[in-house]
């Protein structure tokens, strides 16, 4: 796997669609609509970046099972960074 790292936002975006694009390449289009879903909530307030994180979090727990060792590692990276921002 890719060592990923995250110096602003622009990055975690970046590295989010890159795992969007490695889904819809492993054909894992339920999981793509979910975290666009999540994405959505983002909308510049801090309760929108939480509301995000929440969505995030509960598509990754749903999808897990299903998810390749690379998609699960990226998913988590990026959580963890998410809530590390967060917190």
């Amino acid at each position: 796997m890719e060592e990923y790292k995250i110096k602003n936002w622009r990055d975690f975006w970046n590295i989010f669609n890159k795992l969007i694009c490695l889904l819809r390449d492993n054909n894992q289009l339920d999981v793509v609509l979910d975290f666009r879903d999540a994405q959505k909530y983002v909308n510049g307030f801090t309760d929108g970046w939480y509301e995000f994180m929440i969505a995030f979090e509960k598509a990754i727990e749903t999808h897990k099972e299903n998810l390749t060792i690379e998609e699960l590692n990226i998913a988590v990276f990026l959580k963890n960074y998410l809530s590390a921002q967060l917190s």
